[in-house]
């Protein structure tokens, strides 16, 4: 077997990142992926380094909104009722977090990882101008069309402030002074001031890839097996070849749980379906990335005239095709909020790999600890890809870092 001292299974932003911060320690790593540099979850996503968003899904008023949730047409979630055996347990230990002991623990959790969104980047962009030249810092807004809408974020704009989360309440005049295209389409917002936006989010982790790949450090291969023996870690590919690996770093997205699983760790990972519509416009609408909060999508100014609108939730497992249903909702709520005329330009659906206490998992397999695992970072990999990387690199070094106890895998013992 080709021998490795550390394997990063995955080639996302999150694994990405990890084998960068391994190399600079000076670690053999190797980056394995069935699919391309950032082909699935991190091509996808809004765009949007948001080291704001500690507020996770699940939350109280889920029970409230639960009827309009499943059953309305305008409803930002989907469910496949059809497959509903798929993620029955998913959908159980997620509405078992939506109660306020949990939704305030699960906020702090996020909070302190998400403190550490710059710092994790710092030591990758400076190695990759490349990288840096595809990030905008101009803020994200928050944008709210109803008086309720606004009472209803009031809560949780006090509980980010707690946490000590830049943010700033803006009335009408201020919004559209800095979003003229919401003039008359919303009485106010939340500014995120410290939050950044990428023009291409593959070619931004493409691009920090760059030393990993002229390094020959990634390997195109789909990993089927994980065996741990007294030699090392034994991988398992696809197509019969086999690595043998000191260490392995797990951030395989939504396939992660059926490796962990093979370590002895059951982890409940939930295939979160997530959409994009991306319409090409002549001209640039937005200067920042700016989510309608009562719809819940984010509209994100791209390279070569795009916007992409990005949201939405469908629960439906992980190999149905995309559901032109979904596509079609994106793009009737946006062309209503925003009276958009632009053509669509295309179309996307992937999975996001998300736990239901919407908290990634971090560290050390309970069964092995030669394993590490970096999965499970729901609407957040583009933003916690590289303080993500920073913990794997310090465990591997020996350090047991305090922050990572609400990331274990042992909480789903």
């Amino acid at each position: 077997m080709e021998r490795r001292e550390v394997v990063v299974v995955g080639a996302g932003v999150v694994g990405v990142s990890c084998a960068l911060w391994l190399r600079r320690q000076g670690h053999d790593v190797m980056v394995v992926d069935r699919g391309e540099i950032a082909g699935a979850a991190s091509f996808g996503n809004a765009a949007t380094i948001a080291d704001y968003a500690c507020t996770p899904v699940p939350q109280p008023r889920i029970w409230r909104d639960m009827p309009g949730l499943l059953f309305g047409v305008e409803s930002p979630l989907s469910i496949r009722w059809s497959r509903i055996g798929q993620f029955a347990g998913w959908l159980a230990g997620f509405l078992a977090q939506c109660n306020r002991r949990a939704y305030v623990a699960n906020t702090e959790a996020l909070a302190a990882i998400l403190q550490h969104t710059f710092e994790g980047y710092a030591p990758l962009l400076d190695a990759s101008p490349e990288a840096r030249a595809f990030i905008r810092h101009e803020g994200c807004l928050y944008a709210y069309r109803t008086e309720r809408g606004m009472r209803r974020a009031t809560a949780d704009i006090a509980l980010r402030r707690s946490l000590g989360v830049q943010q700033e309440v803006l009335g009408h005049d201020e919004l559209t002074r800095l979003e003229p295209a919401l003039h008359g389409r919303a009485l106010g917002a939340i500014l995120f001031p410290s939050a950044r936006h990428l023009l291409d989010p593959q070619g931004f982790v493409q691009a920090l890839a760059r030393p990993l790949i002229e390094e020959r450090r990634c390997a195109r291969m789909e990993v089927a097996t994980l065996n741990a023996s007294a030699r090392g870690i034994e991988i398992g590919t696809a197509d019969g070849r086999g690595i043998l690996a000191d260490r392995v770093v797990l951030a395989g997205g939504p396939w992660s749980a059926q490796l962990a699983a093979q370590m002895g760790d059951r982890i409940r990972l939930g295939a979160e379906r997530g959409y994009h519509v991306e319409f090409q416009l002549d001209k640039p609408l937005f200067t920042r990335p700016t989510c309608i909060a009562e719809s819940s999508f984010y509209m994100t100014p791209l390279r070569d005239g795009r916007l992409r609108a990005a949201g939405t939730i469908e629960l439906s497992g992980l190999s149905m095709p995309l559901n032109t249903k979904r596509t079609d909702f994106i793009e009737r709520n946006i062309r209503r909020n925003i009276q958009l005329q632009a053509p669509v330009r295309s179309s996307w659906v992937g999975v996001r790999p998300t736990l239901p206490d919407y908290l990634p998992v971090i560290g050390p397999s309970s069964a092995d600890p030669r394993v590490i695992y970096a999965f499970g970072h729901q609407h957040l990999g583009i933003t916690l890809g590289g303080a993500t990387g920073q913990l794997v690199a310090q465990l591997i070094a020996g350090e047991r870092p305090a922050l990572l106890e609400r990331f274990s895998a042992r909480r789903f013992a």
